[in-house]
């Protein structure tokens, strides 16, 4: 039998900026985003805003400033702002359908058995934890509902 090598634990995590940061190898970057992420939860937390909320007005100021830059360029002989085209390969795309397709599909079937009174129990399951969401959402919000339900040994990501 061959001698087990021993593998620190930094290489488990892939010995790299990630690692150091978990371990605090370099604790101004996990201070910094330590505080990064209380200070943007604080910020959630007293402006009331969703996350969806700040995307959207995040990107209505960007699509703003790029229609007010490349009007006043047309307007003062500049040149437009630079803005790289992109695109989704035809491939990415056809494997991005093809795997939703076969999940969606599995589902419909698994609904279709489920209607057709097939599979009672997965009914009767499916009903009971959709009453449950729903009893449960009515009375607390999603964040709370999120640190109730974490578990002390898993992360919520």
């Amino acid at each position: 039998m061959g001698s087990m090598r021993r593998i620190s634990f930094h290489e488990i995590l892939g010995g790299g900026l990630v690692a150091d940061v978990i371990l605090w190898r370099k604790r101004h970057v996990t201070v910094g985003i330590i505080l990064g992420s209380f200070s943007s939860w604080v910020v959630f937390e007293l402006s009331r805003y969703t996350l969806l909320f700040l995307v959207s007005r995040v990107l209505l100021l960007l699509v703003t400033i790029f229609f007010v830059w490349a009007k006043a360029a047309g307007a003062l002989n500049r040149p437009p702002p630079s803005i790289p085209e992109l695109h989704i390969s035809k491939e990415v795309m056809n494997e991005a359908a093809e795997f939703l397709r076969t999940k969606i599909n599995s589902i419909l079937s698994i609904s279709r058995d489920v209607a057709l009174g097939r599979e009672s129990v997965l009914f009767y399951k499916v009903s009971a934890c959709l009453w449950l969401i729903s009893f449960i959402s009515s009375r607390t919000d999603f964040l709370t509902l999120a640190y109730t339900c974490k578990s002390p040994n898993h992360s919520l990501i």
